[in-house]
Parts: structure tokens; C-alpha cells; sequence
């Protein structure tokens, strides 16, 4: 099963980089590129309510709201790509020049 996380900030919330440190400290989570914010699969029921637990105990004390959707594998998973994502390099040529 794969579940997506998305976070809601306030200008109230501690700041979204510091966010993202502390779930990749606490949860071993990063930031995807997409309509979610983060991504996680699992198995089992423990394995669940494990990265729950992790990501609540990450965003406790921040202000942060969050929701979990959880979708099977199937027409509705996106592959996640992690943010930020590579940027593709190449040694281009202003047209003006």
C-alpha cells in the first residue's frame, strides 16, 4: 500500500525546511514533487502505524496539520519523485549571443 501525506502551514508554523529536516531526522521522510508533500509504502499494519508514529512525533509542537490518504497500488499511485528534483545540466547557449 503506498499512503501520501499532506502538510498545511500557517505563518504560525515553524518553517517548512525545518520541517523537512525533522521528518528526514525523525521519520526518514523527504519532500516528493506532486499534489502530496510526502510518500511512504508499507505492508503491514505495524509498518503503518511505525511511520505514523514517526511523522506525528516529528510534527508534534509545530503548528503543522497533516492528512493521510492511502491508496492501493493501482490506477490511482503515483510514483513519487523527491523534491527538489536533479536538474538536468547541459552547457546551453543564450539564443541572443
Amino acid at each position: 500500500m503506498h499512503s501520501y501525506v499532506d502538510l498545511y502551514f500557517t505563518p504560525e508554523t515553524i518553517p517548512p525546511l525545518e520541517i523537512s529536516k525533522r521528518l528526514s531526522d525523525v521519520a526518514g521522510l523527504s519532500f516528493i514533487i506532486g499534489p502530496h508533500d510526502l510518500a511512504f509504502e508499507w505492508k503491514t499494519e505495524e509498518e503503518f502505524h511505525f511511520r505514523i508514529t514517526k511523522i506525528h512525533s516529528a510534527l508534534k509542537g509545530t503548528g503543522v496539520l497533516y492528512r493521510v490518504e492511502t491508496v492501493p497500488q493501482g490506477p490511482a499511485f503515483i510514483d513519487p519523485l523527491p523534491w527538489p528534483s536533479p536538474l538536468p545540466r547541459n552547457n546551453a547557449i543564450h539564443p541572443v549571443y
